[in-house]
């Protein structure tokens, strides 16, 4: 179980409740909601993120998060 949620966390990036529920029952796990399953990202998907508006410091902030996912920057 610990090696299927690392190979999430890899693939994904991170994982929710309904990820881990899977895991924990044996099952591969899902992809997170929004997730986009095209070959745009280096593994063959990427996360759904919305455009930039230009001001990303600002937005990061507003959000409660310091940025968007690490293959965006």
């Amino acid at each position: 179980q610990l090696h299927a949620m690392a190979e999430a966390l890899m693939l994904y990036e991170t994982i929710d409740a309904e990820q881990i529920n899977d895991i924990m029952e044996g099952r591969k796990p899902r992809p997170p909601k929004g997730w986009n399953d095209s070959n745009d990202g280096p593994r063959g998907g990427s996360p759904a993120v919305e455009p930039d508006s230009g001001d990303s410091k600002k937005d990061a902030t507003s959000k409660g998060s310091i940025g968007g996912p690490a293959n965006t920057h």
